[in-house]
């Protein structure tokens, strides 16, 4: 089972901008707020695609796939002599024997960039009041100066701190134990 999921490789929100292969095409500038949205959607997607490995591996997990030997008897003779008969195995799921996939959360994501910001103005509208003002943000004005002087440090950094949560409890299976002698 897990190796089919290793095989046919992860299962993402939706589809890479680029495939992994592919020479990406620049863009000098882009509007602040398209660029903080942009970033918030990674974040959101790789959110979703942690939730949906957790889900694919508990499904995996609940699947009737391990034999469990239910009893073990061991005797002793007069002797001193043991012998040790097994009851019949059964088939049980790892999630029934009480294994749990974990569950991650982003707790926290810091982006940093060095960026160029410039005010811009909409000049489309020929109506003073309702021209709009915005942000561009840009790196290649600051990815030239670095070729020239190499002293410059524009970086691009990004934090993510993972931590492990309760699986929901929704998703808890509920263990009842019953015997026939109750």
């Amino acid at each position: 089972m897990a190796d089919k999921a290793l095989i046919d490789g992860p299962r993402h929100f939706r589809p890479s901008i680029l495939p992994a292969d592919a020479v990406p095409r620049e863009v000098p500038w882009v509007s602040f707020a398209d660029l903080v949205r942009m970033a918030a959607e990674g974040i959101a997607d790789a959110q979703a695609s942690l939730d949906r490995t957790s889900v694919a591996l508990m499904k995996e997990m609940a699947e009737p796939d391990v034999d469990v030997v239910p009893t073990v008897t061991e005797e002793i003779d007069a002797e001193g002599n043991v012998s040790v008969t097994s009851g019949q195995p059964r088939k049980a799921s790892l999630l029934s024997l009480g294994v749990t996939p974990a569950f991650y959360r982003f707790s926290e994501v810091t982006v940093e960039v060095s960026m160029d910001l410039r005010t811009v103005e909409d000049t489309t509208s020929q109506s003073v009041e309702k021209k709009r003002h915005g942000l561009l943000a840009g790196t290649s004005e600051l990815r030239a100066e670095r070729k020239l002087h190499s002293e410059l440090s524009a970086l691009s950094k990004v934090t993510a701190k993972l931590v492990a949560v309760p699986m929901p409890i929704q998703l808890e299976p509920v263990r009842t134990t019953t015997s026939p002698d109750a």
